[in-house]
C-alpha cells in the first residue's frame, strides 16, 4: 500500500501541474450536465402551425383561436393558394399546416360532423406524431367547448351527443413516421466531424509531439502551402466518408435521396471548411495528443451534438441556449442534409443555410490558418 500511495501521489501531481488538463478534467463534466439537463427534452412545444380559413365564419375564426389559446402552436394565417404548402413545408417556415374548408361553420351550426385537413412535416418523425396528437387534443377540446355552449343555451339536460371536430392529417416526406430515416442522415454529419475536426486535430498536434512539424518548417514550403498540404488529405476523406455512406444509408436503411446528389456533394464540402478549420484552431491551443482529444470531445463534439438538433429539438431549449445553437454549424449542416435527403429541396431553399455555414467555415479557417502561421514564427 505505501508503494501504492506514493505512486498516486505522483499521478496526481502530474494531472494537477497540467493546468489544461486538470481544468478540462473539473469542467468539462459540469457544462455538460449543465447542458445535456435543459437540452435533453424531446417534448415538442410552440409548433409552427399555419392556418388556411377558407370558411370565415364565426366557427372557424373560434377555431384558430382555440388553437392559439392551446399552448401548443403559434399560428400565423396564410394568404398564399394551396400550391404553395410543399414550400412552406419544405423550408421549415410552417410545422403543421391546416386548412380550414368551406362551409365548416355551417356543419357545425346544423350539428353535423366537420373535418380540418391538416398537413405535417414528417422528417423528424417525434415532431409528426406529437404535433398530430396536439391538433387532434385542440379539436376535441374545441368540440367539447361547442357541447357546453349549447347546453347552456338550451338547458337540455343529460347527455348529449354532438359531432366532434376531427382533424384528418397527412404526413410528408416521411409517411410511414421512421425515426432512422430523421436520425441516420444526421450521423453523416457527426461522422464528417468526427473524421475531419477530431481526427485532424490530433494529427497536426502528433506532427508537433514527434518532431516531424519543425522540420516541415524548415523546408521551403510556405506556412499557407503547409496548411493546404496538411488539410486537403482529409478534404479528401470527408469526401470519400459521404461517398461510402451513400450506399449504405440508402441500401441498409432505406433513407430515399429525393433531392440532387452534387448539391449534397457541394454543400458538404462548405462544411469541411468548419471541421477542418475547428481541427485546426485546435491544434493551436493544444501541446499534445490528449489535450487535443479532450478539447475537442468535450468542448467541440459534446455541444454539437446536444445543440445542434441531431437528437432533442432547439426549439424546445431555453432561450440561451436557442441562442447558442445558432453558432453551431453543424447545426445548419443537419438543416441541408435532412432536406436534401427526405424534402427533395435544393440551393433555391438552402442558400440560407450553406451561407452561413460558408462565412462560418471561412471565418474559423482564417483564424485558425493566421494563429497556426503565428505558432510557425
Amino acid at each position: 500500500m505505501k508503494r501504492i500511495r506514493h505512486l498516486l501521489i505522483k499521478e496526481l501531481t502530474q494531472i494537477r501541474r497540467d493546468r489544461r488538463l486538470f481544468g478540462v478534467l473539473l469542467a468539462a463534466p459540469i457544462i455538460q450536465l449543465i447542458v445535456l439537463g435543459f437540452a435533453a427534452n424531446v417534448d415538442v412545444r410552440e409548433i409552427q402551425l399555419a392556418v388556411r380559413d377558407n370558411d370565415h365564419t364565426v366557427q372557424s375564426r373560434e377555431f384558430v383561436r382555440a388553437l392559439g389559446a392551446s399552448g401548443w402552436f403559434q399560428v400565423t394565417m396564410l394568404a398564399t393558394p394551396a400550391a404553395d404548402d410543399g414550400g412552406l413545408l419544405a423550408a421549415g417556415r410552417a410545422g403543421v399546416i391546416a386548412v380550414i374548408p368551406p362551409g365548416f361553420g355551417k356543419a357545425l351550426a346544423r350539428g353535423e360532423g366537420a373535418s380540418v385537413q391538416a398537413l405535417l412535416d414528417g422528417a423528424d418523425s417525434n415532431f409528426a406524431v406529437q404535433g398530430s396528437a396536439y391538433l387532434q387534443r385542440a379539436a376535441r377540446l374545441f368540440s367539447e367547448r361547442q357541447v357546453r355552449l349549447v347546453l347552456g343555451a338550451t338547458g337540455a339536460g343529460g347527455a348529449l351527443a354532438l359531432p366532434q371536430v376531427v382533424a384528418e392529417t397527412r404526413v410528408w416526406y416521411n409517411p410511414d413516421l421512421l425515426s432512422r430515416w430523421f436520425m441516420v442522415p444526421a450521423l453523416l454529419g457527426v461522422l464528417l466531424v468526427v473524421t475531419t475536426m477530431i481526427v485532424s486535430s490530433m494529427a497536426l498536434v502528433k506532427e508537433r509531439e514527434e518532431g516531424t512539424l519543425e522540420q516541415l518548417i524548415v523546408t521551403p514550403l510556405r506556412p499557407l502551402e503547409l496548411i493546404i498540404g496538411k488539410l486537403l488529405p482529409f478534404v479528401f476523406i470527408g469526401f470519400g466518408v459521404v461517398t461510402l455512406a451513400l450506399p449504405v444509408m440508402r441500401g441498409v436503411f432505406g433513407v430515399p435521396l429525393r433531392g440532387h446528389i452534387a448539391t449534397l456533394y457541394l454543400l458538404s464540402g462548405i462544411f469541411l471548411l468548419t471541421t477542418l478549420g475547428l481541427g485546426l484552431f485546435i491544434s493551436t491551443l493544444v501541446q499534445t495528443q490528449q489535450q487535443a482529444m479532450l478539447v475537442a470531445g468535450f468542448f467541440v463534439m459534446m455541444p454539437f451534438v446536444l445543440l445542434s438538433g441531431f437528437i432533442f429539438p432547439v426549439e424546445n431549449m431555453p432561450k440561451f441556449f436557442q441562442v447558442l445553437a445558432q453558432f453551431i454549424p453543424l447545426k445548419y449542416y443537419l438543416t441541408i442534409v435532412r432536406g436534401i435527403f427526405l424534402k427533395g429541396v435544393g440551393l433555391a431553399v438552402l442558400w440560407r443555410d450553406a451561407l452561413i455555414l460558408l462565412l462560418w467555415g471561412v471565418g474559423i479557417l482564417g483564424l485558425a490558418a493566421l494563429k497556426f502561421h503565428k505558432r510557425l514564427d
